[in-house]
């Protein structure tokens, strides 16, 4: 099932990598219930929730309406509480609230301040055995105009943290032009990992009883990392870490005394990631760039001693499974251009005869799938002029007229994400499966009802969205 659950203005949606967003009940009678937190706007943090099947969410209920356009991050404990930590606006200083959960609501307490000196970005937080909380960030100090690690406590359930606001906390790291950090309690200890100038993926770590943070460990040194890396920590305290190498996706583990070697995930680089344990096993969430403004989803598991090749997460949303176009004059009516859909080399997508994808009155535009999809990106290398088009899909007895949700498109602009509805579970449920060329896929059908003047060209069509900032249950 993919649903549409709101519509967001803010930049970073559902946020970077290494802040926790998603959350799961995990007990009594609201058990399996999901939580999301976001923010909705450049200035407020909302949520929401859904219990199994997950088909109907709540509204939005707000956490937040002085919020930056910085993402924030929270933290679930096992009572079903949540810490919301966030930048706030105008100031940049960070701040804090729970959420505390009762009789299945959760109800907003007092905000605090973490820290109010210096420009703070990008939290992470969690809560070890002893019930203290822990934030880490990324601390701006304008005096020496760089970026640095920085991590508070508060043992009184974020009433003070550290010894007030004004009280920076501690410096993990010396310095850089950027950094970004994840906080992980791998009992006994509290470990912070972190990306230093681009260049170093690191972490120090902090015994849950001790007065001080061990010196840096290295886990890997690179050109790629910054805030594209992610940790989980499984069932049986293992901790798993996700980032980009020089020219690949990368994974290692720790059980508490050794690290693991470096794993390769995936070939190329993502341009997101995320990391979940499933029944111990890691599992990689990763977006490939297949073209402009497209990236389409992937996972992976560590099987033994290597990751199975990558599958698409979605299959309603990936390069199409057949792409004809079809002349109604010609000799050769249908023409397969599934290939040269799928990728992006320009001007190869056309029917031989006209020269175009499409021309005249009842040539058309067929594009094909497996499973249902609501979605085509189309790159013109010439875009129609003239001509116009309708929209088709198949239920059973005849093709069926529809507008797009993003309106009517007549291949007349060279770069276009038509949604054809607002997410996979509201497709019509009469559209099926039909022959096309003696191909059964379900299928839409753009048919010319006014000739082109000039005849489009296309670059490449797929079914692929700009997926960003992906997010899995912490």
């Amino acid at each position: 099932m993919q649903k549409l659950i709101d519509t967001v203005s803010s930049f970073y949606a559902t946020g970077i990598c290494p802040q926790a967003k998603m959350f799961k009940v995990p007990f009594g009678q609201h058990q399996d219930r999901i939580v999301i937190i976001y923010p909705q706007t450049p200035n407020r943090v909302v949520y929401l929730w859904a219990d199994p099947p997950y088909e109907s969410w709540s509204d939005p209920e707000e956490i937040a309406t002085d919020s930056a356009d910085y993402p924030p991050s929270a933290y679930m404990d096992s009572e079903g509480n949540i810490y919301v930590v966030y930048t706030q606006q105008n100031t940049l200083n960070l701040l804090e609230v729970k959420m505390s959960f009762s009789q299945g609501l959760w109800s907003l307490g007092t905000v605090n301040t973490v820290c109010d000196a210096g420009e703070n970005y990008f939290p992470s937080i969690i809560k070890d055995s002893t019930n203290r909380l822990w934030v880490s960030w990324t601390y701006y100090d304008p005096s020496a105009e760089r970026y640095f690690v920085h991590v508070k406590t508060s043992q009184d359930d974020g009433a003070t943290w550290g010894t007030g606001p004004s009280d920076p906390g501690t410096a993990l790291t010396n310095g850089a032009g950027s950094c970004f950090s994840q906080l992980i309690f791998q009992s006994p200890y509290i470990r912070c990992f972190y990306s230093d100038d681009s260049t170093l993926l690191a972490y120090r770590s902090h015994e849950i009883q001790a007065s001080g943070w061990d010196s840096q460990q290295t886990i890997y040194s690179g050109s790629q990392v910054d805030d594209n890396f992610c940790v989980d920590l499984s069932p049986d305290n293992r901790v798993g870490i996700v980032f980009p190498g020089t020219a690949s996706l990368l994974y290692r583990e720790f059980d508490g005394s050794n690290w693991s070697g470096v794993f390769t995930v995936e070939s190329g680089l993502p341009e997101s990631l995320a990391i979940k344990f499933l029944d111990k096993v890691p599992y990689v969430f990763f977006a490939k760039d297949v073209g402009s403004e497209q990236n389409q989803l992937f996972y992976s598991y560590k099987d033994g001693s290597s990751f199975v090749s990558s599958a698409c997460f979605e299959s309603g949303q990936k390069s199409f499974d057949k792409v004809f176009c079809y002349d109604d004059s010609a000799t050769t009516k249908y023409y397969d251009r599934t290939a040269e859909a799928e990728d992006s080399s320009p001007a190869d997508i056309f029917h031989p005869t006209s020269g175009g994808l499409v021309q005249d009155t009842n040539d058309a535009l067929y594009l094909g799938m497996e499973a249902k999809f609501n979605l085509a990106k189309i790159l013109l290398s010439t875009p129609g002029i003239g001509g116009e088009m309708k929209w088709q899909y198949w239920d059973g007895e005849s093709w069926v007229d529809f507008v797009p949700q993003s309106g009517s498109y007549h291949l007349d602009s060279g770069d276009k994400m038509v949604v054809l509805w607002q997410d996979l579970d509201s497709v019509p449920s009469e559209w099926q499966m039909c022959g096309v060329n003696e191909v059964p896929k379900f299928w839409i059908r753009l048919l010319v009802v006014s000739s082109f003047a000039t005849a489009p060209i296309g670059s490449q069509i797929t079914a692929v969205p700009e997926a960003k900032y992906l997010k899995v249950i912490r």
